[in-house]
This record gives structure tokens, C-alpha cells and sequence, in this order.
């Protein structure tokens, strides 16, 4: 019946449009009852998945591995599951698995990142793990514990004043104030900047007096602390330290450096006590007996210096300072001949470490230069990081064809055989 008012026309209108309306309705209904029970589906299907993520935060890596294989079984192309995987696996220290199963599905959310940035962190891939904890800080996630990796990752790679600067916003946290610092010391003694490392492990004993909080031992931060002490001079501020080191764990490191420290400040019987003591420990000790041989000397007795020397002779570990020790030792035994030939060896020694220091003079004082990088992915080759080596050698191939010295690590990386000897670093470049 047309409303009045209504044209016959409209009214034909609304009439036809009328059931395409209801129409529409009933398949929306449709779509969003459908669409419901999809989701609700998904979720129940997944609860499983749930139950592992929850084993995974209070640190059940195991069970929640059990639960997601059960997982895979039914549902095999499970991308979220193999994430989760992953994750759990970085927990269990299988971190060459996790990273081939993100690989493989990628990563979602930055807790997802952040687990495949570890995984790379435990395989010293330094490089590829950067970009990812870079990511996951602009997310803010896991914030402390990103700050402290970023600032080692980039340390290894060399940028040291983007590593300082996270390691300064780390120490700022609250609650990480003595963590952060230590960073902060660690990254300016690998510089060799000895004070500010002082400077700022200073600091971290006003926040933790015990190093009970810290991401070492509070054993080997006083030891560590202490050597930079020795190192600056101030033996008597380092004594306290690493008789505070030795009180936690007795070892012959710290009975080597507080020898030394006992040495600076001219207490002879009590350096000579620490050296013996280390001595006892590992027989071995290089740095103890060199450490005994100049007490020897100063008191005037070369007999018993070349006593405590002789055992190193042929010690895989020679420096050209033990080797002029040699030298000194047999002079004042009047043997021409030992002392002539001590002498060349010490020459020798010292030609071989004045590559050693020009190379950690680049590192230090031009981090992000071409050589830098090459110094870097050599010691990164030595140490059996063939990938890291690589990844910073492969920008540099083609720009440095005229470099034999560089040519020839490449290939040694590329093929993983024998590095070149550093003495081959045209230093005369530096």
C-alpha cells in the first residue's frame, strides 16, 4: 500500500529495494556468525600455543618445547608455532636451531626480535644482531637488558661511541646504575683509556659496594678494577681491591697483579710473597716469574733472576720485556754472548708487537676506518668467526684489489684456511 503523499513511482522503489535489504542483512549475519566461529576456532586450536608461551615466561623452555612439537604435529605450516619454537629455544642455548627456524618464518613482535637478536649474540654474529636489538629499542620492549646488548654489540664491532652512548642510557635506568657503569668502564678500558674506566667502576661501587649485582663475579670486577688501578699507578687504591678479589676466589691472575701493585710501592718482600704464592698455583706462570727475576735484579743478585728465568727459554709466550729481562740478566753475569743474543730476540719481539700496537691504535683511534675494519676481521677470523670476518670483509673486496695484505684474508676467510701473518700489515700506511 503506497504512503500517501508517495509517488506510485517511489513507492515501486522502496518495495523493490526492500528485499534486496534484507538480503544484504542475512548475509552479514551470516559473514559475522561464520567469521566468529573462525576466530573462536583458531583460539581453541591454539590454546596450546598459549600454555607454551606462558611456560616460556617463567622460564620452562623445555616443557614448553614439548608442548609446541605436540603442536606440529596436527599443524605442520604453523608459523607461530615455529616462532615460538625459536624463542624457546634461544632460552635452552640452542641458538644455531632458533636462528634457522626465524629464518625460516621471520619474527612477529619485538619479544620475537629480541629472542632472534640473542641467538645471534650467542653465535658472536655481531653484525646481524645490531639492526634487530636496534629495532627492538624503538619498541621499547625488554628495555634494560636491549640496552646492555646493544652496547656490547656494538663495542665488538668497534663503534665505540655508539656503544658508550647506550651504555650511558643503560646506567640511567633505574635499578641498573652499577650494571651500566660497568659497561661504561669496560668499553673505555678496551679503548685504553684507563681513567675514565676508574671514573666510572667508581661508580659502580657507590651503587653496589659489594659487586654483589653485577653481570660478572664480584671477584673478577675487583681484580679487573684493581689492574687498572696497577695500570694508572695508584698501587695502594688497587692493593685494597684485589685483596678484596682474593678474599672471594684465591688464583694466580690476582697474585700476579697484586705483586705487581706490592712492586710499585716498593714492598719488596711482599710482591716476592705474592709471586711465590702464584707460582705454587701454576707453575707455569710467566708473568710470576718474570715478576720474581726483577725483584732478583733490583736486589743485585743475576744468578738468582736467571734462576727463576731459565724455565722460559723456550716459552711459547715470549715478549721482547722478558726477553731484554734476559738480556739485563745476563750482562750483569758478564756473558757477552747470551746478552748480544737476548738482545737481537728482544729487537725481534719488539718489531712483531709494533704491528700489534699499530693495529690497536687503529681500532682505537680510527674505529671506523677501512684498516679498522680489516684489523677487526682479522682477530674476528683468529678467533674462529669465520661469518663475522666475512660480513665485514665483503663491502671491502672490490675497493681494495691493490692491498695483498687484504686480498689475501679475504681468500683465507673464503676458503676458511690458514690468515696471513699480521706482520704482513703494511704499518708504514698508518
Amino acid at each position: 500500500m503506497a504512503v500517501k503523499g508517495d509517488s506510485p513511482r517511489h513507492t515501486a522503489t522502496y518495495q523493490q529495494r526492500y528485499p534486496v535489504r534484507r538480503a544484504l542483512t542475512w548475509v552479514l549475519l551470516v559473514v559475522l556468525i561464520v567469521g566468529g566461529a573462525l576466530v573462536g576456532s583458531a583460539w581453541w586450536q591454539e590454546r596450546p600455543l598459549g600454555k607454551a608461551e606462558a611456560l616460556l615466561r617463567t622460564g620452562d623452555a623445555r616443557g614448553a618445547i614439548a608442548i609446541i612439537n605436540r603442536f606440529l604435529r596436527e599443524h605442520r605450516d604453523h608459523g607461530r608455532a615455529y616462532a615460538l619454537k625459536a624463542c624457546a629455544l634461544v632460552e635452552m642455548g640452542d641458538s644455531g636451531a632458533a636462528i634457522r627456524l626465524f629464518e625460516r618464518v621471520g619474527a612477529e613482535n619485538a619479544r620475537e626480535f629480541h629472542a632472534w637478536a640473542k641467538a645471534l649474540l650467542q653465535q658472536q654474529q655481531w653484525s646481524t644482531a645490531a639492526p634487530l636489538l636496534e629495532h627492538v629499542l624503538e619498541e621499547g620492549v625488554d628495555r634494560a637488558d636491549v640496552l646492555h646488548e646493544l652496547a656490547a654489540c656494538r663495542a665488538k664491532l668497534g663503534d665505540y661511541t655508539g656503544a658508550l652512548s647506550v651504555a650511558e642510557q643503560f646506567s640511567r635506568e633505574p635499578g641498573f646504575e652499577a650494571r651500566g657503569n660497568l659497561l661504561v668502564g669496560t668499553i673505555h678500558r678496551e679503548r685504553g683509556n684507563f681513567q675514565r674506566a676508574a671514573t666510572a667502576w667508581d661508580e659502580v661501587l657507590k651503587h653496589d659496594s659489594e659487586a654483589k649485582n653485577l653481570q660478572v663475579a664480584p671477584a673478577d670486577f675487583f681484580l679487573e678494577y684493581g689492574s687498572v688501578l696497577t695500570a694508572l699507578g695508584e698501587s695502594e687504591r688497587a692493593v685494597d681491591l684485589i685483596q678484596r678479589s682474593l678474599e672471594l676466589e684465591i688464583n694466580a691472575e690476582a697474585l700476579i697483579v697484586l705483586g705487581d701493585a706490592w712492586s710499585q710501592r716498593g714492598r719488596a718482600k711482599e710482591a716476592e710473597d705474592a709471586y711465590r704464592r702464584a707460582l705454587e698455583l701454576e707453575p707455569g706462570q710467566v708473568d710470576a716469574r718474570t715478576g720474581l727475576a726483577q725483584l732478583a735484579l733490583s736486589q743485585g743478585d743475576a744468578a738468582r733472576a736467571l734462576d727463576w728465568l731459565a724455565p722460559l727459554e723456550s716459552s711459547n709466550s715470549m715478549t721482547s720485556q722478558t726477553a731484554f729481562l734476559f738480556q739485563r740478566t745476563y750482562a750483569r753475569l758478564s756473558d757477552r754472548d747470551a746478552a748480544e743474543r737476548w738482545r737481537n730476540k728482544a729487537d725481534e719481539l719488539r718489531g712483531l708487537e709494533r704491528v700489534q700496537e699499530a693495529a690497536n691504535q687503529i681500532l682505537q683511534n680510527s674505529p671506523e676506518s677501512d684498516w679498522a675494519r680489516v684489523i677487526r676481521a682479522y682477530r674476528f677470523a683468529e678467533s674462529g668467526n669465520w661469518e663475522e670476518a666475512e660480513h665485514i670483509l665483503k663491502p671491502l673486496a672490490s675497493a681494495t684489489r691493490d692491498q695483498p695484505f687484504i686480498q689475501s684474508l679475504i681468500e683465507a676467510v673464503r676458503t676458511r684456511g690458514p690468515i696471513p701473518s699480521l706482520d704482513g700489515l703494511p704499518v708504514k700506511q698508518f
